[in-house]
């Protein structure tokens, strides 16, 4: 062989082995023959395959899926306790009032995605975690010196009852007037429902103080007198049995009469009970040898804090539409609760003093002098002069048989002026008079706890005022026929607050409605729920606005929620019901009809820029 032909062996040979320990690249097998005629083909050494790593960094994330309901209400659950635990250790009020917000808005969540039993459970706890929220941001607000008072006249007051439970009777009164001025304190000191506490608590401790210094001791002598009587009364003649039960009827009638409250009402029916038992007439007959009963110091007219209402509050107005669940499959409403309607307190008529319609002339006398006269079942005390016509003008005290009693001026024996009266149920009205009528502006306390401060008409609240009630709601504004009618605000103790139209003591007309979960309404509503337009506004930052029907979307309206997701469209009873369009983010959407809050086969997705 020759040199030539060694080395074209050699050279054949070595492009063989290259050849062979070179794999194709994957991208050239794979080419179609246009591709490769169009692409100039790369060195082999250039197109390495691609890794299993590269691979995977090229895919997208896989998707996270949102918490479920159970991971939701766990979350709240444990935000509540965590809230509950540190206001059992009495930690700061801006701490507690962080924690609840936080339970607050997990509770929130947990509403926004659970449905049945487990939603309504969420809605409780967020009514219960926003109620406490309150009441400590008040506290908060209200500052130190609220809270300080509070808990120092609470431990003046706990002293005064361990006094009267130990019948340390005077120790007691003593300190009960102590805590009542505490109280005052607190009542100067905080505002809101903490101020409202503060005043109930001290006409409480005023009550419980006068009971301790005058009515526990001649309490004490009835109870025991009646005791002895029930355990040996049967062996008395009869005569004598008489004689000892009209001694103990006058015993508890004394009492009654030196007792304010519930000891006034119990030391009264027992009196009655031993009347019942006799059977005759009472006839006043004293003990023999009993001390004479001290007789309690006048106290001075109340400043004017009195403030009346007319009956039960509304019931609070359940929000009506809550967040919905996903982002294109939600209800958009919840039934709404009914409100109670505010009935009118029955108000204790106003006596008429005489029978006389002759108008009341300034009459005058030169000079005055004490007057002590009955006529029938009437006695009139005071600086009053007689008038020819039989009737008094001045100005004293009026009583009546029944327990009522008036204090001002008379004007030929009508009340004219500025006056008082206290009627024997325990409604009292201080305030203007005109012919004997109480009109003009007043303050009048209800028996039942309600308070209005305002205008009345014959007894009647009537025009402007501001109605309190017992259970601490209040409303400030127009009143008719003693009911919240025309423009006013209503604030609940839950929190919840409207601000608009009444009719008839029902939100309806047009207004703002806060409720005590924190979403807010504005617009139209009839009877106290949403109704006609208006825009609900969630905490999550969610945004309903459109038509209501019983509180309830329904209509054409639009919902938007924070994440970016929007529908625009016909809706039924709280659900996305008829044609609407449903946004996403990115800009695509969803155009049909809707069925049930759900999407159905009568409709198509429209890709962004389409």
């Amino acid at each position: 062989m020759t040199k030539f032909a060694l080395l074209l062996c050699l050279a054949l040979l070595t492009g063989t082995v290259a050849r062979a320990q070179t794999p194709p690249s994957p991208a050239a097998s794979s080419a179609s023959a246009p591709d490769a005629a169009a692409r100039p083909e790369a060195p082999a050494s250039a197109a390495p395959a691609a890794s299993l790593s590269s691979i995977d960094a090229q895919l997208p994330p896989p998707p996270v899926a949102p918490p479920s309901c159970a991971q939701l209400t766990s979350r709240a659950l444990s935000a509540d306790l965590k809230a509950a635990t540190a206001q059992s250790q009495n930690q700061p009020l801006q701490t507690l009032v962080k924690l609840y917000e936080e339970a607050v808005a997990q509770w929130g969540a947990a509403i926004a995605t659970c449905d049945g039993r487990a939603r309504e459970r969420a809605q409780r706890n967020l009514a219960d975690s926003q109620k406490a929220h309150d009441a400590l941001a008040e506290k908060l607000q209200s500052g130190s010196q609220c809270e300080h008072a509070h808990r120092d006249a609470t431990a003046l007051q706990e002293l005064a009852r361990g006094a009267f439970g130990e019948r340390r009777f005077a120790e007691a009164a003593s300190l009960y007037r102590k805590a009542e001025g505490m109280w005052e304190l607190a009542a100067e000191q905080c505002s809101g429902s903490q101020q409202q506490t503060a005043q109930a608590r001290r006409e409480l401790s005023e009550i419980d103080g006068h009971n301790a210094e005058f009515c526990a001791p001649p309490f004490e002598r009835a109870r025991e007198f009646s005791g002895k009587l029930r355990n040996s009364g049967a062996a008395l003649p009869l005569a004598e049995r008489q004689t000892q039960s009209q001694i103990g009827e006058t015993l508890w009638r004394d009492t009654a009469a030196q007792c304010r409250g519930n000891a006034q009402e119990l030391a009264t029916n027992h009196a009655q009970a031993l009347a019942r038992e006799r059977g005759t007439p009472w006839v006043s007959t004293p003990l023999p040898g009993a001390p004479p009963t001290p007789k309690p110091a006048p106290k001075p007219a109340p400043a004017p804090a009195i403030a009346v209402a007319a009956a039960p509050k509304p019931a609070a107005v359940a929000p009506a539409i809550t967040k919905p669940a996903a982002a294109a499959t939600v209800a958009a409403a919840t039934a709404a609760v009914a409100t109670t309607p505010l009935r009118q307190a029955t108000a204790t008529p106003v006596v008429p003093l005489t029978t006389s319609t002759a108008p009341p002339t300034a009459a005058p006398a030169p000079e005055t002098k004490l007057f002590d006269r009955t006529a029938g079942d009437t006695r009139y005390v005071g600086q009053f002069v007689r008038n020819d016509d039989d009737t008094v003008t001045g100005t004293g005290r009026v009583e009546w048989k029944n327990g009522d009693a008036y204090e001002g001026p008379l004007t030929r024996s009508q009340r004219h002026g500025v006056g008082e009266i206290r009627w024997a149920s325990g409604q009292r009205y201080k305030g203007e008079w005109v012919n004997d009528r109480a009109t003009g502006r007043g303050l009048m306390a209800f028996a039942n706890g309600n308070q209005f401060d305002g205008t009345l008409v014959d007894g009647q609240p009537e025009g402007e005022g501001k109605l309190t009630y017992a259970s601490g709601d209040v409303y400030t504004g127009q009143i008719r026929n003693g009911l919240p009618h025309g423009k006013g605000s209503y604030v609940w103790m839950s929190g919840q607050r409207y601000e608009g139209d009444w009719v008839h003591d029902k939100p309806q007309g047009v207004g703002k409605m806060r409720f005590s979960n924190g979403n807010q309404y504005e617009g139209q509503l009839a009877a106290g729920l949403p109704q006609g337009k208006g825009r609900m506004i969630f905490p999550s930052g969610d945004i309903y606005e459109g038509e209501f029907d019983n509180g309830k979307a329904n209509g054409q309206g639009k919902y938007a929620w924070k994440s970016g997701e929007r529908y625009e469209g016909a809706w039924a009873r709280g659900l996305k019901h008829g044609h609407g369009i449903f946004h996403w983010p990115s800009g695509d959407r969803w155009e049909g009809v809707f069925k049930d809050d759900e999407r159905t086969e009568d409709g198509h997705t429209i890709r962004k820029g389409h």
